[in-house]
């Protein structure tokens, strides 16, 4: 990796994550000439990242906060953010089995979770994530196993588009963790004890 690459998956993950712009069905890959980026006053940040980071794990590293802030710039990126990004995959089984029980213990169903409101205003699931109770990666591994983002997104009535936004950055988001191996069983029988627990 070298400097014009690794400013070709910042890219690629930036307007992945603020365009319909798909970065994983274009291979992390953008029409930036090198000349435009030997032009950047900036360069130097994604010479040093190059240096420290294979493909995969620059993927992690700007998706990690782009999912935080989607307009940072290179030189806010941090560390910190990308630790607590890998801590949670790391337990990815675990988190989701606490994230489920949580919303168990509130009183929804799994079909609550992935439907909205009598009034079609909100939904439960969204409203745990956006008060930080439970974990983005928690509502994309269900959307994984049962695909109710989308639904989700034409039935809510959102006049200011908050819910849809964050709709959105779910399934971008989703198109990301799909791209590494999920043990998809292991996760389905977590969620099935969530809610089948006595």
């Amino acid at each position: 990796m070298d400097g014009y690459q690794t400013y070709q998956i910042y890219q690629a993950l930036k307007l992945h994550f603020t365009s319909d712009y798909d970065a994983v069905k274009y291979n992390y890959r953008t029409a930036v000439k090198r000349a435009t980026f030997e032009r950047r006053r900036d360069r130097y940040f994604f010479e040093k990242l190059s240096r420290r980071f294979n493909k995969e794990k620059l993927i992690q590293y700007f998706t990690s906060n782009l999912i935080q802030n989607p307009g940072v710039w290179v030189g806010d990126l941090t560390d910190t953010i990308y630790n607590d990004y890998i801590a949670r995959h790391d337990k990815l089984t675990y988190m989701l089995s606490q994230d489920m029980n949580l919303m168990s213990d509130k009183e929804y169903s799994f079909d609550q979770l992935c439907t909205t409101s009598d009034n079609n205003s909100s939904n439960p699931f969204l409203e745990a994530l956006r008060s930080g109770e439970i974990q983005l990666e928690s509502v994309v591994l269900v959307d994984i196993m049962v695909n109710f983002l989308s639904r989700l997104k034409s039935d809510l009535s959102d006049p200011l588009g908050i819910n849809k936004d964050l709709i959105d950055l779910l399934l971008k988001y989703k198109l990301i963790m799909l791209q590494s191996p999920l043990p998809h069983s292991k996760l389905k029988e977590k969620v099935l004890n969530s809610f089948t627990k006595q």
